[in-house]
């Protein structure tokens, strides 16, 4: 279980260095996902699964136990994803004196961040951690926050806020203004009701009554 506080934050990995040292199961998956988002994924291990000899991902064949602080240095981000507890701990510790960002999925107490399980489309990021209790309840926790996210309601809701923030900006210069606007819109009664609906005009039209009012 994890006791640190960590401050949960989405990244854009498209200018980071990316090692994963272990090329198994759990390295694989990650590889993977890092690389889908734009990150500069390397491998090191002495045994590659088939996807990832099937990927694009650059590979290094060689012996973790030989791994200094040399070559950690040279990435900003660490995976210790080895069947060897013992020695992902080093690792780990080695990342983190050059202060390094590093994950252990043997260890994580040993870790400096998480791995969340997360969700993501065009429109919403979300992402759930137990602090290591349980995956299994912080899958089942996803889904049904995913569900709720996905309804129509929340859908429809989400993309009249993003006009009316756009509203906003154009009709309101000072910033605390809008973002008192902004709140008293979304909790209008009308506003809500034609939002949730669909009903995309009256809905901005209700916004603009409010943003009138103000004067």
């Amino acid at each position: 279980m994890i006791t640190k506080d960590y401050y949960p934050i989405f990244i854009d990995l498209s200018n980071f260095r990316i090692l994963i040292i272990g090329g198994g199961k759990v390295g694989t998956k990650r590889a993977l996902a890092f690389k889908r988002y734009g990150a500069d994924v390397s491998v090191l291990s002495l045994d590659f699964s088939q996807d990832l000899l099937n990927s694009d991902i650059r590979l290094i064949r060689d012996d973790a136990n030989k791994i200094d602080s040399n070559l950690i240095e040279k990435y900003d981000i660490i995976l210790t994803c080895t069947n060897n507890s013992e020695l992902n701990e080093k690792l780990c510790n080695i990342a983190k004196n050059l202060r390094k960002l590093c994950n252990n999925p043997t260890n994580p107490e040993n870790s400096n961040f998480i791995v969340p399980i997360f969700y993501s489309d065009n429109d919403l990021e979300i992402a759930i951690t137990t602090r290591g209790k349980s995956s299994i309840l912080a899958k089942e926790i996803l889904t049904k926050t995913i569900s709720i996210a996905n309804s129509s309601e929340i859908r429809n809701l989400l993309g009249i806020m993003y006009d009316v923030k756009i509203l906003l900006k154009k009709k309101v210069a000072d910033p605390s203004v809008r973002y008192s606007l902004y709140h008293k819109i979304y909790n209008d009664e009308k506003f809500k009701y034609y939002a949730t609906n669909g009903l995309i005009n009256k809905a901005l039209n209700r916004a603009e009554e409010i943003i009138n009012e103000q004067g």
